[in-house]
């Protein structure tokens, strides 16, 4: 007879998920231990292990999830019937505020995903072709005569998705800068270029946080 689960199983799993997070974001995932998760959670190691078995499945699920929301979101988005335009910036705000909330496993994306055993490693970087085949639509739709020639698509795509993941490496939302207002400021720079007049910002752009 299999084991029912605690009514707080899922607030536990997600308080590990979260502390693991922000501690391998910080440490690196070579250098934090079940042990060191196990401290920041108030908790045993043994009870860690109950939840994860393996450190290797801890930052899975750690980026998986991440991952899967942002996908989900970004199609909507693509599907929405509105204009090319429209749907950029709304693409480029839904990344930049969706990596901004989960800066911990954003950092573990970019840093340690190469971890994870070989078939998970393959699952999660589909995931992250699938948000750049997702940019790379809205860019065709956008440009349609610079984006012609079909060897430029992936360079186009991923000079940008490059620009707004590397980012985070620097970005605090702690900052003057409000998430809102950097994503709006990073849209217009791409569709209309620098040396553009400022973009027109609402009163809620710059006071979101």
């Amino acid at each position: 007879m299999s084991r029912a689960r605690a009514n707080d199983y899922d607030k536990k799993k997600n308080l590990i998920l979260n502390k693991a997070a922000a501690l391998i974001a910080r440490k690196g995932f070579d250098q934090a231990t079940m042990m060191d998760v196990a401290q920041a959670c108030n908790t045993s190691k043994s009870h860690i292990y109950h939840y994860f078995p393996k450190k290797e499945d801890l930052l899975y699920e750690i980026v998986h999830e991440h991952i899967t929301q942002q996908v989900a979101d970004l199609q909507r988005i693509v599907a929405l019937p509105l204009s090319a335009e429209e749907r950029f910036t709304q693409f480029v705000d839904s990344f930049m505020q969706g990596a901004v909330r989960g800066r911990d496993e954003h950092i573990i994306l970019m840093n340690d995903v190469k971890q994870l055993p070989r078939a998970q490693l393959r699952e999660i970087r589909a995931l992250e072709v699938q948000m750049a085949e997702l940019l790379e639509t809205v860019l065709v739709e956008l440009n349609p005569e610079l984006m012609s020639p079909p060897e430029v698509h992936k360079p186009y795509t991923l000079l940008l998705y490059g620009m707004m993941i590397w980012t985070l490496t620097w970005y605090r939302k702690s900052g003057p800068l409000k998430p809102t207002e950097l994503a709006a400021r990073i849209a217009h720079l791409l569709l209309h270029g620098f040396t553009a007049a400022p973009p027109a910002l609402s009163p809620e752009t710059n006071q979101s946080a």
